[in-house]
């Protein structure tokens, strides 16, 4: 005689966590993978920079620790990313007219697919990374991702 009382919720519960299990590593339909490494500026490691992964579908972000090392917080998507950093420090930049601060003004120019027009104070990566338009470096992200994203940027 079988109990499908109880055989029921089991079969439903191990449904539920194939088809959450299926949908691990997707965001907005686009598939992502870890991705993690170090950036150095002039040969240090470095803190407190912001390294953006951007691909057509999908931006990875994540934010160097004091050894310089990052985890992108929801990965980046597979094949070619274009690849940009910032850090800003001692910049009290606030245009009061616009009511808008130097987080706020990168967004901005970031969502128009366009850099700053002048470099933002405080700006310690020089344009040619961090500034959307004229960064050229890229990254292939393999599939099941990769521990060794590591960038070696000059301050010159």
């Amino acid at each position: 005689m079988l109990n499908i009382g109880l055989r029921t919720p089991r079969i439903a519960i191990m449904l539920l966590l194939a088809l959450a299990a299926a949908g691990c590593g997707r965001r907005d339909g686009v598939r992502t993978v870890g991705v993690s490494g170090t950036v150095y500026l002039d040969g240090k490691p470095v803190e407190g920079v912001e390294v953006y992964f951007v691909s057509p579908n999908h931006t990875g972000f994540g934010l160097t620790a004091s050894d310089g090392t990052y985890e992108l917080v929801q990965g980046a998507a597979l094949g070619e990313n274009r690849l940009r950093f910032s850090k800003v420090v001692n910049a009290d930049f606030n245009d009061p007219e616009q009511g808008m601060d130097i987080g706020q003004l990168e967004a901005m120019a970031m969502a128009h697919g366009r850099g700053p027009i002048v470099q933002i104070p405080g700006q310690v990566i020089p344009p040619k990374y961090s500034d959307p338009a004229l960064s050229k470096i890229v990254f292939q992200v393999p599939d099941g991702g990769t521990s060794g994203a590591d960038f070696r940027l000059t301050s010159k």
